[in-house]
């Protein structure tokens, strides 16, 4: 594993050559999400956690719980913080974060992938040194894989190691029984669950999954110890979920079911390219954000590699022939044709139109095709599950056919309560999410294509099954064959991304400690993380803020400013002194606005030009 750790490092470090010289100052891609990741680690490292002062994050001045506006990020406590309070430097202590985070994830991939192949059902052949080979892989096709690109702006969500910890844990306890291997699945499942919101909600889904797989009704008694672990291990959270919740009801923040929607991935999506990406950036098309689900063609040939093999293996212990098409039962033989003639004519009205969906002059009964194509998807789910292949697989808990299966399932799940094929083309009437917007306290994670996070570690185990397999067939060229692999696994999920010099603070003594600051200009969405940022490491409260959450009376007040209305501040005046900060680039009238507020006084010129202004309070 030391070996590995090197290589996940070393690769690291050559991704992010164009960060190193600025570890201490610059952060990467831009000032949005990481500045504010940094702007939490400073907070967090000025208060501790869970106290009321903890809770109330200075940005959105006067509110208070503004921590629960946001991330929290106290999976990253014990390595941010000291290092803030050693050096000062939240950039750092973000940057190194930021950068262990790749080889951790790869690390915990590539132990979870040498646990199954050592403990599966399909032996990877003779040689250790094949296994380890191919956990090799599975480690870099899950933490290098292009769709990890999407997150290097979320240091939440790069801190994803504990997931494949607890699944490595949960298995070798299905798998032995030792209550030992329990203690590893309780640290795994904190360690997930304290990552994000998005694991604390799909962490849960995949281990389920797993257990339903491995665990027959019948061995229900089984699953009481890691339920009680899961139970226990979540205990910590208690404390910070209930914060949440109750500061979040307060606003009355709630995420609407057409913003959930809109933040699911598409089934092209599937293909789509983050813009950092290198490698197929001219051929494959590109997606938004969190849409940009492709694996990589090497991940998927290798992962295809394993579930051909593995129904192979299937049927040939039945003694059938070695087919790839399973023999399916009559009824699954049945589905499989209805899928096949429905999937036909959904196509045809879609190629026709609406308009002119008839034979001759004789008009076709009108139908929604998505409506169509959802039957034909069960149809084709119910061919799968009455395969005799399927049985089989069932019948010896084969590991290959879950990963499959799991895939699949997240996969569909990251597709949101609503499947499209492609914006706004609807594919299926509901999807899995469509359940978990249901269950309390998840509808609150608004971004259903994060469940491809577990989908992707998936898909990366079976990449290492298949690996392994092509490994045995050619045992003395292995090692060649993995650094071929592994160079096309880094090649595909290359990236290149500029850096960023984060500004500086606001000078010592040119605002109060505690003061209530303005800082024009009130720009929208991610700019607000720059005064947000000087405020946490000024020591003063600011009315900017950028988060998850915006707060109702923040665009009134902006478009308040930019109207130059009288009294647009005199709320918060009569609350206190008011201190604005303008800055060189806002609009003259504006400035001229401020100076001539009655009680308005400059107090200070910053080192930029900024002028500071403190408005006297109203009584």
């Amino acid at each position: 594993m030391a070996a590995a750790l090197l290589v996940y490092a070393g690769i690291t470090a050559l991704l992010f050559h164009s960060l190193l010289p600025g570890v201490a100052t610059h952060l990467y891609s831009d000032l949005g999400d990481p500045l504010l990741n940094t702007t939490i680690l400073a907070w967090n490292a000025r208060q501790w956690p869970l106290t009321d002062a903890w809770w109330n994050f200075p940005s959105f001045a006067p509110l208070t719980g503004v921590t629960a506006f946001t991330e929290h990020l106290l999976l990253t406590y014990p390595v941010a913080s000291p290092v803030i309070w050693l050096t000062g430097n939240p950039v750092l202590a973000h940057n190194i974060v930021f950068l262990v985070s790749m080889p951790l994830n790869a690390l915990a991939a590539c132990a979870l992938a040498r646990e199954l192949l050592l403990s599966g059902d399909v032996d990877p052949g003779a040689r250790q040194d094949i296994v380890y080979l191919a956990a090799l892989v599975a480690g870099l096709a899950y933490a290098f894989a292009p769709y990890q690109q999407v997150h290097l702006s979320h240091l939440q969500h790069m801190s994803s190691f504990g997931m494949p910890v607890a699944l490595l844990w949960l298995h070798r306890y299905l798998r032995t029984g030792r209550r030992a291997a329990l203690v590893g699945f309780g640290a795994g499942w904190c360690a997930a669950t304290l990552a994000n919101s998005a694991l604390l909600v799909f962490v849960p889904l995949t281990v389920a999954l797993w257990c339903a797989w491995f665990v027959r009704p019948r061995e229900w008694r089984r699953l009481v110890a890691p339920v009680v672990t899961a139970i226990v291990a979540t205990l910590p959270l208690v404390p910070l979920l209930v914060g949440y919740r109750v500061r979040q009801a307060a606003y009355g923040f709630t995420r609407e079911y057409s913003e959930i929607q809109s933040f699911a991935a598409d089934m092209v999506g599937l293909a789509g390219m983050y813009h950092r990406a290198l490698a197929w950036n001219a051929v494959l098309p590109h997606d938004f954000e969190e849409g940009a689900l492709f694996p990589g063609f090497t991940t998927l040939t290798l992962a295809l590699v394993a579930v051909v093999l593995a129904v192979r293996a299937l049927r040939a212990r039945a003694g059938e022939p070695g087919r790839f098409a399973p023999q399916l039962h009559t009824w699954s033989r049945r589905l499989f044709w209805a899928f096949v003639v429905l999937t036909v004519i959904v196509l045809a009205r879609v190629w026709t139109g609406p308009w002119s969906w008839h034979i001759g002059p004789i008009p076709l009964p009108p139908f929604r095709p998505y409506r169509l194509f959802t039957v034909a998807a069960l149809a084709l789910a119910g061919a799968v599950l009455l395969s005799s292949a399927f049985h089989r697989a069932w019948a010896q808990r084969n590991l290959i056919i879950f990963l499959a299966a799991a895939v699949v399932v997240l996969w569909l799940t990251a597709l949101g309560p609503e499947p499209e094929w492609s914006t706004p083309w609807r594919a299926l009437m509901v999807g899995p999410y469509r359940l978990l917007v249901e269950l309390p306290g998840a509808a609150s994670v608004r971004v259903p294509a994060r469940a491809w996070f577990p989908g992707m570690l998936c898909l990366a185990m079976l990449a290492g099954f298949g690996a392994a397999r092509l490994f045995a067939c050619a045992p003395r060229r292995a090692r060649a064959v993995a650094v071929a692999m592994a160079l096309a696994i880094v090649a595909e999920g290359s990236f290149f991304d500029g850096t960023v010099a984060v500004p500086r603070p606001t000078r010592p003594g040119a605002i109060p400690p505690g003061a209530v600051v303005l800082d024009l200009p009130w720009d929208e969405g991610f700019q607000n993380a720059v005064p947000q940022y000087r405020a946490v490491m000024g020591g003063y409260r600011t009315l900017n803020g950028y988060s998850g959450y915006q707060p109702a009376h923040v665009y009134p007040l902006r478009r308040a400013i930019a109207d130059l209305v009288p009294d647009a501040l005199d709320s918060y005046r009569r609350r206190g002194d008011l201190h604005v900060i303008v800055r060189p680039d806002v609009d003259v009238l504006v400035d001229r606005w401020v100076a001539s507020r009655p009680g308005a006084e400059h107090v200070f010129t910053l080192e930029d030009g900024a002028r500071v202004y403190r408005l006297t309070r109203l009584h």
